[in-house]
């Protein structure tokens, strides 16, 4: 979103200086875009500056803001709130409730960007990953199709030693961080996290073997 409004401000720059826009039109695509820019900027400031107030007020070890994509009764696309208390316990808010999951309870939690799915399969993010059993991931895979922002962003994977619950029945759970406020750097780094935690970069390759 960012780029495409750099590139109507450049553009409208350039149109205007060659004299093929009116100087008036000019002047308000490019008022308009920096305004855009300077209030997704904004948002984003406000954004990090609740959360950290949030993890304050807490008393959290770590807080974030990720989109729900698979594993929870959420609807699909749902902004929440994660915590990690200083009980380890890794806490997910939205407005459909309040979900408390003890880090005892996570069998695995892996994160990796978003276009990896295109050229892995399950089978080769079960060993990149170390998953001890078959990840499905073919409806992350569909969400990514429909929000292909999210190539570009992390996935956070949360594998449970057994379902949440009879209602929900999701062995695994799969956020992303398509509004880059996930501050998953940070959850990363956190030694309770980091020992359960796989972690593959944009780069990173995955084993050839295997198939979907």
């Amino acid at each position: 979103m960012i780029l495409a409004l750099i590139i109507l401000f450049l553009s409208a720059l350039f149109l205007v200086w060659q004299g093929t826009l009116p100087l008036q039109t000019g002047f308000v695509l490019m008022a308009v875009s920096i305004s855009a820019i300077t209030w997704k900027h904004i948002r984003k400031l406000q954004t990090r500056r609740r959360i950290r107030l949030e993890i304050k007020e807490r008393k959290a070890k770590w807080g974030g803001i990720l989109t729900v994509v698979s594993g929870l009764s959420s609807f699909v696309g749902m902004s929440c709130q994660l915590f990690i208390t200083r009980r380890d316990e890794l806490i997910v808010e939205d407005i459909a409730g309040i979900r408390v999951i003890p880090l005892s309870e996570i069998q695995r939690m892996a994160l990796f960007y978003g276009k990896t799915l295109d050229r892995a399969s399950d089978q080769q993010l079960m060993r990149s990953l170390g998953f001890q059993t078959l990840p499905r991931f073919s409806n992350v895979r569909a969400w990514i199709q429909r929000n292909p922002k999210a190539r570009s962003r992390q996935l956070l994977a949360v594998r449970f030693e057994k379902p949440l619950n009879e209602l929900e029945y999701s062995e695994m759970v799969v956020f992303s961080d398509i509004e880059n406020s996930g501050n998953l750097r940070a959850f990363a780094m956190r030694p309770e996290v980091a020992i359960k935690t796989s972690v593959l970069t944009k780069r990173a390759k995955t084993n050839n073997k295997g198939k979907k």
